[in-house]
């Protein structure tokens, strides 16, 4: 089942999504968040981890070598830096300013190689139509060397639907479908705004009020998203299976 999440503020690390805690078997999530002139110590386990900054400046080292920086107004107006990272590599990262950070992870063997990725790294798509327009950054692409991880960002236009017309991906059924998990992580500009996803199948349907920064799990279903008029949503997405190959199947309703 689906579940939705608020996300709080906390200093430092703050762990929000585990397979523990939900219907996900593969995705972990959660949130560095620093004021400036601190530092923070990690190391990535056996996860394949891939950082995401959504606002802040900071500089992130790997072995105690400086990997690069990141840096980022905010979601809405700038494109997104990013850091991979394979599995047992300790890092560092020293805030340059208050910086906030998405962690997204998964278990993985460690066959890959740490990656910096910056934007012209980047693949940017304008999709949809009518009152479905986006715009989607892909970080993590099907053809990255990462394990399991596929990762972008989705910013719908004002007042706009998004991951529309409906579409699922949790069956195992190629050229028709693959199976993989989700999860949204949602900001709203400006800040007062709200939107919806409704998550459903034939078994389930839920329908969530989505504010700014919160998470909403997608073990399974088809999950389109809306925005209130003269408002945008964005959301980061993580997507991962047994399979990094996405081949999304339509809800045929809605199949025009």
């Amino acid at each position: 089942m689906a579940k939705h999440h608020k996300v709080e503020k906390v200093e430092g690390y703050n762990q929000i999504i585990t397979s523990e805690n939900s219907d996900l078997e593969f995705i972990n999530f959660g949130i560095i968040s620093s004021s400036k002139n601190k530092k923070y110590k990690g190391n990535t386990g056996k996860n394949e981890t891939v950082f995401v900054i959504t606002e802040g400046n900071c500089n992130f080292y790997l072995e105690n070598k400086l990997f690069g920086e990141m840096k980022r107004s905010n979601v809405f107006d700038e494109p997104p830096v990013a850091v991979y990272l394979p599995p047992f590599l300790d890092y560092k990262i020293e805030f340059l300013g208050e910086t906030e950070i998405c962690v997204l992870s998964c278990i993985a063997k460690g066959i890959g190689k740490p990656i910096f990725i910056d934007k012209k790294s980047l693949r940017f798509r304008r999709v949809g139509e009518e009152t479905y327009f986006r715009n989607i950054t892909d970080i993590i692409t099907e053809d990255f060397p990462s394990e399991k991880l596929l990762v972008g960002e989705t910013i719908n236009d004002p007042g706009n639907w998004s991951s529309y017309p409906p579409h699922k991906h949790d069956k195992n059924n190629p050229p028709v479908e693959t199976k993989l998990e989700g999860l949204y992580f949602f900001k709203i500009k400006p800040k007062n705004g709200f939107g919806f996803i409704r998550v459903f199948d034939r078994t389930e349907d839920n329908i969530f009020l989505l504010k700014n920064n919160e998470v909403v799990t997608i073990p399974k279903g088809f999950h389109p998203v809306a925005v209130a008029p003269k408002f945008q949503i964005y959301y980061l997405w993580v997507l991962c299976g047994n399979t990094k190959k996405l081949i999304p199947f339509t809800h045929p309703d809605f199949n025009f």
